[in-house]
């Protein structure tokens, strides 16, 4: 693996898939090529994962709800969703279980309108998410109490500035990455 490297959980995987995005994909000034790279490893990886995954004892136990927490195909729709939002600068995005929220996007609405995202007043926040929703109680749940049920993962897009920082720092990864 050229890419991913020592990497040993989904969640592990995902976080470096999210940073490489952000990186090398076209839209940000990366190469096609390098992108289809990253995309046909993270498949072959996030299948690897996936399976050992499913055949732990402790996932036999799991209820339906936890068992879908990794499908495949809400998995893609939500690396492509990313990689889509990875074009706006200095928006907050965050992945939240199988939702998606964006915020400091208002430069952006019409955009991510047009993405499907729908725009959640209480919360000031726009969101998309990949499941069915059924909603438990009438009372609206915080962001905090969101990200405490589901897990949160921050995506951070970095810029150019930060990328050559980066590649300073470690010589060895801009090597490997050219």
């Amino acid at each position: 693996m050229k890419w991913f490297e020592a990497i040993n959980s989904l969640d592990e995987l995902r976080k470096l898939y999210r940073k490489l995005v952000a990186r090398y994909h076209p839209d940000n000034g990366g190469e096609e090529g390098a992108i289809k790279e990253i995309n046909a490893e993270y498949e072959v990886l996030f299948k690897k994962l996936k399976n050992d995954f499913e055949h732990q004892d402790s996932y036999k136990d799991a209820t339906d709800k936890q068992k879908q927490q990794y499908d495949w195909q809400k998995d893609i729709k939500i690396r492509e969703t990313v990689m889509q939002l990875s074009k706006f600068k200095d928006i907050k995005v965050e992945v939240i279980g199988v939702w998606i929220w964006v915020s400091n996007c208002y430069a952006y609405r019409k955009e991510l309108k047009e993405l499907g995202f729908r725009f959640a007043g209480q919360k000031q926040m726009w969101y998309l998410h990949f499941d069915d929703f059924h909603r438990f109680g009438s009372k609206a749940a915080s962001m905090d109490y969101i990200r405490k049920k589901y897990g949160s993962v921050e995506v951070k897009f970095q810029t150019e500035q930060e990328e050559k920082q980066e590649a300073n720092k470690n010589p060895r990864r801009r090597i490997q990455a050219v």
